[in-house]
This record gives structure tokens, C-alpha cells and sequence, in this order.
């Protein structure tokens, strides 16, 4: 990595300037300390001297040494990757980027995007089969998946970012001890999206269940339950901070993953996505996402 833009870092209240990392990747790269002190043209005692100080603040070994030469250990091998992830947003970036697909998915990155401080970026809410149209006019850089099924379809492997799962979201209060409780209802369904899941789920059971409407948008959903006592529907847990009356009896049966495809295969994209595999636990996001 190219180390030109210099960029302070915190790791547990502590914070750290670039020289550290720097000695870090020297290190990973050289596989010897006297080497990597040689390249960063400091002195060995320097070098050492700061591996030191470091691994004494954060009670955490950095570097082992051994007759094969000196590696660095798994924890500084995950600040030194979390360093670097930070580092790539000082890169000089002007084009923006374009998120298509579900919107739970684009929620999810939207959210990412203002924890990862990405601002050039715009979102179009719309189905898999129209954002994979416009990935092949150029005019996308992630397509983003609210169902897994929905890149399966099209033969897709995109970047996992976080579990979801359904909640049944009723008119008003009502309580479901059992799936069997769901005998008989009626639902709106909404196309295209991991609803499926929960049909399926209640064919197993041989339930009685009728669809008697299909939107395109859980938000059109939400509107016809909050407006009819005798209809249903299931939305993601993500979206559950929006509505009042929920149940998780089909929480289990339900899990799936929100995931995203880097279309363009651009490398800055890729660690962006890649941040919320490794990262996204530990961030404050305002929905009920599950991490992986």
C-alpha cells in the first residue's frame, strides 16, 4: 500500500499516528524487522523501539519473532487491515457512485455509507431484473440484493453483508404462540422480495393462507395492514423500528442474507463492501440489522 497520505488512527482510546502502521505493513511485506527498518530508512532500534511502545499501550503482542524471521500476529494483522480500510477513503475519489436494488439492501448501504463518511453516493430503489438491466448499461456500480435467491437466479456470487429476518406485522395488537395461529389468515405480499421464505414456511405447515393483494414495496404493504384489521403482511426485522404491531413467530424460519454486488469490480467499492463484513458489528447502525 502506498502510505503518501498520513492518517492518525484509535484503537482503544489510544491514538496511534501512520508511522506505526507503516512499521506494520513494512514488517508484513519484509518478514524482518532489520529489513523493514532498512526500507522505511529508520534504524532497527527505532523500528523496535516503536513496536514496543505500541504493544505495551494496547497489552497486546504485534510482532513475533522466531529463526524464520519476524510475522505479525493476528490481532495486528487486524488493526493493520482496519488501518488500511480507513486509509482508502483519503483516496482521491470525485466519481460517484450508484447503489441499485431492494430496499432493505439499500438501507443497509446507505447506512454503511454515512458510518464509512461516503458521501458521493446515490441510491435507486427498484427490482433485481431492472437494476441488473442498468448494471449492463454502465449506469450501476453495486447492485444490491434483498433476497439471496435474487442473484442465485442470474448465477450472481455478491459480497454477504448482514442476516436479516421476517416479522409478521399485524393491524393491531395480537398475540401468536404458535405457527398454527396463522391458519386461515389473509396477506399482502410483496413481490420480488424474502417473503417467500414465509410462504413457504406456511405450505409446509399445510396452512390455509390467501394473498389477496401484491404490491411492489413493503411501504405499500405497511399501508394496506394499517388500514384493514383483517389483512397481514411480513417485513424485515431491519425495517421493524417503523411499525408497532409485530410478532417473530417466523423468525426462525426466515433468515436470510442482504448482500451486494460489486459490478464494475473497482477496488475502492470492493472495500467498502468488504467493510461491513469485517466492521459492521461493531458500528452503530439505526436498524435491527444482524452482522455476520
Amino acid at each position: 500500500m502506498d502510505f503518501n497520505k498520513k492518517l492518525n488512527f484509535e484503537i482503544k482510546g489510544h491514538v496511534f499516528d501512520y508511522k506505526l502502521f507503516e512499521t506494520l505493513n513494512s514488517i508484513k511485506n519484509n518478514k524482518s524487522q532489520r529489513r523493514a527498518a532498512s526500507s522505511l530508512g529508520i534504524s532497527h532500534t527505532v523500528l523496535n523501539r516503536r513496536i514496543l511502545s505500541a504493544e505495551e499501550i494496547l497489552s497486546k503482542k504485534l510482532v513475533t519473532v522466531s529463526n524464520k524471521g519476524s510475522v505479525l500476529t493476528d490481532y495486528a494483522l487486524d488493526i493493520l487491515d482496519e488501518y488500511e480500510t480507513y486509509e482508502n477513503r483519503l483516496l482521491d475519489d470525485e466519481e460517484e457512485i450508484t447503489v441499485a436494488g431492494g430496499a432493505v439492501s439499500c438501507e443497509f448501504i446507505r447506512q454503511l455509507a454515512r458510518i464509512y463518511q461516503l458521501e458521493n453516493i446515490k441510491f435507486l430503489e427498484t427490482d433485481n431484473k431492472t437494476a441488473l438491466k442498468l448494471a449492463d448499461m454502465g449506469l450501476v456500480d453495486i447492485v444490491s440484493f434483498d433476497d439471496p435467491v435474487q442473484a442465485y437466479i442470474y448465477d450472481l456470487e455478491p459480497i454477504p453483508l448482514a442476516r436479516d429476518y421476517l416479522l409478521l406485522l399485524s393491524h393491531k395488537p395480537q398475540e401468536f404462540n404458535s405457527i398454527h395461529d396463522l391458519n386461515g389468515l389473509n396477506f399482502v405480499e410483496v413481490e420480488n422480495s424474502a417473503q417467500r421464505l414465509a410462504w413457504t414456511t406456511l405450505a409446509n405447515y399445510d396452512l390455509d393462507f390467501d394473498i389477496v393483494d401484491v404490491v411492489s414495496s413493503f411501504c405499500e404493504a405497511m399501508h394496506i395492514v394499517e388500514n384493514h384489521e383483517n389483512i397481514y403482511t411480513f417485513i424485515n426485522n431491519s425495517m421493524s423500528y417503523t411499525s408497532q404491531y409485530t410478532s417473530n413467530i417466523l423468525s426462525n424460519e426466515t433468515h436470510h442474507i442482504i448482500s451486494a454486488l460489486n459490478v464494475k469490480n473497482n477496488s475502492l467499492i470492493d472495500n467498502f463492501l468488504n467493510f461491513a463484513t469485517h466492521h459492521a458489528r461493531n458500528l452503530r447502525f439505526n436498524s435491527n440489522f444482524e452482522f455476520l
